[in-house]
């Protein structure tokens, strides 16, 4: 019995180990997985938002019905950019790092979405609307913010404005400021929340492949628990009852007594057996030829009623110190019954 106890304890800690093991191994391999997906739904959401802020733009400059020429010297680079407006002619350097970082190419686009912040009409709301259905046709639930300020050349004013979701305005969040016009003078700002469980690609292999062996060693730890329970259940030997109890009454099967909280009763061999049968019996109810049976009487017998009656008297006798316990007889099922008040 020794050595299998030490035999499971080993298989048990085998498995503690080993659960550990691949549970840790799986959670890395997640967190390692999301963290990749969270840098490729980056790059996805600034991509979306090129492609959107494009069309969105293009189309409400369409609306303006204005005309709107851009010539190109083939690919020939200029050092400098002109901007005549009521306020005269403005000039900038063109600066290589900050059409980089431009959402656009600025040359193509940028004068459209100048146009359409003079006039009061730059759709940064419908921006943000067509961003975040994007995202979330891809992802999910996903909030998406943005928020535009415009420094014009030649004045001393800062434009503000925000779209999207307030909450999503912090620095976790941001993917990066853009600039959308030649001049430099409107820079956006991106904001994106997303779920980092939503990251997550299930289609990797390795994460597949842990995934399915954690499940594995789950079920063969179910497995092991299962087969032991059932083993100890099968060594447990079965105890028989040797207490009962007959309302305030207590009946021990061993020492042949009955107790009560005003004393404590021996019983005849005979009256233990009944007292045996009855607690024993559905509904304390014994029929005639049961309590026959159970005293080693022939039905046979002539005097069986005499001394069944003689029997049963006794036990009531026993129970006289308390009235809620009564032994009765019902007749319709030709037996007796102990019946217990409350």
């Amino acid at each position: 019995m020794e050595k299998v106890r030490k035999h499971n304890k080993n298989i048990l800690m085998i498995w503690i180990g080993t659960i550990a093991v691949v549970a840790l191994s799986w959670g890395a391999v997640w967190c390692d997985n999301a963290r990749q997906g969270q840098g490729e739904a980056r790059e996805v959401a600034i991509q979306t938002l090129r492609n959107v802020a494009e069309r969105v733009i293009n189309r409400e400059f369409d609306k303006l019905e204005m005309c709107y020429v851009f010539k190109s010297d083939d690919g020939k680079k200029y050092a400098k950019r002109k901007s005549i407006s009521e306020t005269g002619e403005l000039e900038v350097e063109v600066d290589s790092l900050k059409e980089a970082r431009g959402l656009f190419p600025l040359e193509t686009l940028g004068g459209k979405a100048n146009m359409l912040n003079n006039c009061g009409k730059f759709p940064l709301e419908k921006i943000c609307l067509e961003w975040e259905d994007e995202m979330n046709v891809r992802y999910g639930r996903v909030a998406c913010a943005l928020f535009l300020k415009v420094n014009p050349l030649g004045k001393a004013v800062c434009q503000e404005s925000f779209a999207g979701e307030e909450s999503v305005r912090a620095l976790q969040y941001d993917l990066g400021t853009y600039y959308l016009d030649g001049m430099y003078t409107m820079k956006l700002t991106a904001y994106m929340q997303l779920d980092f469980r939503r990251c997550v690609d299930w289609t990797d292999s390795l994460l597949r492949l842990l995934s399915v062996f954690f499940l594995l060693v789950l079920l063969a730890g179910l497995v092991f628990y299962v087969r032991l329970r059932m083993h100890k259940e099968e060594e447990t030997p079965k105890v028989p009852e040797t207490v009962f109890r007959f309302g305030e009454y207590i009946f021990d099967v061993v020492c042949h007594t009955l107790i009560h909280e005003e004393g404590t009763m021996n019983c005849t061999p005979q009256a233990a057996k009944l007292l045996l049968g009855f607690a024993k019996a559905p509904d304390f109810f014994l029929t005639n030829d049961e309590i026959a049976a159970i005293c080693g009487w022939h039905l046979e017998d002539l005097n069986l009623d005499a001394r069944r009656r003689k029997a049963i008297s006794l036990l009531k006798k026993m129970f006289k110190a308390d009235g809620s316990v009564q032994i009765c007889f019902v007749p319709e099922r030709e037996g007796y019954q102990i019946v217990i008040s409350i």
